[in-house]
């Protein structure tokens, strides 16, 4: 949580000032994720993804993903 302050407090020297705002915004409405949320996935598609995720695009809490997320 820390480095989701730091984005916050630090517009434009993180992360670009045109996601800034986006951040700030999504921060606001509580829509942020805990990084060990997303990170238990990344981990689980690592060790156990299947060859038909190859090449695609999935979001962490996506359909695709849902057996990759913690219980």
């Amino acid at each position: 949580m820390q480095m989701q302050a730091a984005i916050r407090n630090n517009p434009g020297l993180v992360i670009p000032e045109k996601y800034h705002q986006v951040f700030v915004q999504a921060y606001s409405e509580g829509k942020l994720t805990k990084p060990e949320d997303a990170g238990h996935v990344i981990a689980a598609l690592a060790l156990r993804a299947d060859n038909s995720l190859s090449g695609q695009f999935v979001s962490w809490d996506s359909e695709e993903c849902s057996r990759f997320r913690a219980k």
